[in-house]
C-alpha cells in the first residue's frame, strides 16, 4: 500500500500545465503562479506570462507578497528539479494552499502554452 499513497500523494500535489492554464481562464483572481527557479540571470530568460518570480532561497521572507485567499501554483526547471517541491513545504507550513505545476516551465513551455521574457 506504500506505493499506492506515494502515487496518489503525486497526484494530490500537482496539476498539468494545461489544467492550470484552462482555471487561470476560468478565473485568474483565484490563482497565483510562483516560479521559484535559482539561477544566473542569463538562463532565467522567460516565465510563465504573469507569474511572479520569487527564487526559492527568498521565499520565507517574501511571504507578505503572496495572497492566503489563493491557490499557489509553484513551478520550477522541469519534472526533474525539486525546488517547487521545496517551495511546496514551506508554503504549507505557512498555511498557504499551494500545488505544483507538473513538468515545470519546460512542460508548460512544450505545451505552446503562454511564456513571456523576463
Amino acid at each position: 500500500m506504500e506505493r499506492m499513497d506515494y502515487l496518489q500523494a503525486v497526484i494530490d500535489s500537482q496539476k498539468t500545465p494545461i489544467e492550470v492554464f484552462m482555471g487561470i481562464q476560468e478565473n485568474k483572481d483565484a490563482f497565483e503562479v510562483v516560479d521559484v527557479r535559482i539561477g544566473e540571470p542569463e538562463f532565467l530568460k522567460e516565465k510563465i506570462v504573469g507569474a511572479k518570480q520569487i527564487p526559492l532561497m527568498a521565499l520565507e521572507s517574501r511571504l507578505n507578497e503572496l495572497d492566503k485567499s489563493k491557490l499557489i501554483y509553484v513551478v520550477t526547471w522541469n519534472a526533474a528539479c525539486t525546488l517547487a517541491k521545496q517551495a511546496s513545504i514551506l508554503l504549507l507550513n505557512h498555511g498557504y494552499q499551494v500545488l505544483e505545476i507538473g513538468g515545470g516551465n519546460e512542460a508548460w513551455k512544450a505545451m505552446g502554452l503562454p511564456m513571456q521574457e523576463i
